[in-house]
């Protein structure tokens, strides 16, 4: 039996991500162990809980610290030296408990702050998943590139979602580096789904975007709200940082802009489905320049017209798929380009040619046929 440790910087219930897609997609036979980071307010799970063939556990471990005062604590060398070591001791107990220990195992990383115990751990295989850029998000410590590098050193493969994170991966070291981008789940979106209850006072057409808050241009959604006041613009999806929406002085007084908050994976289809036109309104700087968003694909699934700014070279290549603007006023016009065509077969085509189960066969093959420095 396989066995496969999978190091992950996100809940397994928090969000349905590639991590969650990808994993479910393995052979039945394999045996997982997904190591989860304690998150305040969220449920832990400090015993194993079963999904599938997945085991869930949390570990307290090293993490992005927003609050400056506990980020400065984590910052002295000989405390990370103790919270790592704690967390190297339960993953070691728990290892052994669970029948994770053999040296024979394969381990699966995408949370960088695992990268020094991870790149200690005798394992078949060692692999790094870059389905972000790691290292650029706001509050990132400076030593956290040492804890990357130290993994990519040993990492047999290592797979990047774009371009751009291929490029930057490779600058720290890493070698097999796959281009694999993010997916969706097509019979998921492309089913037809009734309309969610929570839309029925809705009487107007919905300009719409799924997805995390924190990359938004709050400038932007407030011209697209000016220059369609008969249309509703609904924002779905979780505030990385609490309160993110609230605090966006461009959003007072907008009178058809409505935040849903968020909502649970197996409904999402149907909200999706109710946009006329689908948005990625993102900001256009270094920390979106690598993305390749699964929304992308979700909105394609589910036959919405896309409009978004030219944020990525993932982006830019889908010009004649998608509607994408390089400015602010050329992203509010292309609006109403993409309201005159409802339908165009070329947008499921695309998610099709990009589906979970196409991501997960070429992730388990390299798995289990790479050949690397350490194979």
């Amino acid at each position: 039996m396989v066995k496969l440790v999978w190091f992950s910087e996100i809940q397994w219930d928090y969000l349905v991500t590639r991590k969650q897609q990808v994993l479910k997609r393995f052979p039945a036979d394999w045996d997982i162990l997904f190591v989860e980071p304690f998150v305040v307010g969220k449920q832990q799970h400090w015993r194993p809980c079963r999904r599938g063939n997945i085991t869930v556990l949390t570990i307290p471990f090293l993490k992005t610290i927003p609050q400056p005062a506990l980020a400065a604590i984590q910052d002295v060398r000989i405390m990370r030296w103790l919270a790592g070591g704690f967390g190297w001791l339960y993953f070691t107990l728990f290892s052994l408990l669970l029948g994770f220990a053999s040296r024979q195992r394969l381990i699966g990383l995408s949370s960088a702050y695992w990268g020094r115990i991870a790149a200690r751990l005798p394992a078949a295989r060692h692999c790094y998943d870059a389905n972000d850029a790691h290292l650029d998000f706001p509050s990132t410590p400076v030593w956290l590139r040492g804890y990357l590098e130290a993994y990519l050193r040993v990492a047999d493969i290592v797979f990047a979602v774009s371009p751009e994170i291929r490029e930057s991966v490779q600058q720290l070291g890493g070698h097999h580096v796959h281009l694999l981008g993010n997916g969706v789940d097509y019979e998921h979106f492309s089913h037809q789904q009734e309309r969610p209850v929570e839309l029925d006072t809705i009487n107007t057409q919905i300009l719409g975007y799924a997805g995390a808050m924190d990359w938004l241009d709050p400038e932007l959604i407030r011209r697209v709200c000016l220059a369609y006041p008969e249309y509703t613009v609904i924002l779905i999806g979780p505030e990385i940082r609490p309160g993110w929406f609230s605090s966006q002085s461009e959003f007072k007084g907008l009178a058809n802009l409505r935040y849903l908050g968020r909502v649970k994976y197996r409904v999402l289809p149907a909200y999706i489905q109710a946009f006329s036109v689908a948005l990625i309104p993102f900001v256009v700087n270094d920390l979106t320049r690598p993305l390749n968003p699964n929304k992308l694909y979700e909105y394609c699934a589910a036959g919405k017209p896309v409009v978004s700014m030219n944020y990525s070279s993932t982006i830019r290549g889908l010009r004649k798929v998608i509607y994408v603007a390089d400015t602010r006023e050329a992203f509010v016009e292309q609006i109403s380009e993409a309201l005159q065509v409802p339908q165009d077969s070329r947008r499921q085509e695309l998610a099709r040619g990009n589906s979970w189960d196409h991501v997960a066969k070429q992730m388990k093959q390299a798995f289990l046929s790479t050949q690397g420095p350490n194979a």
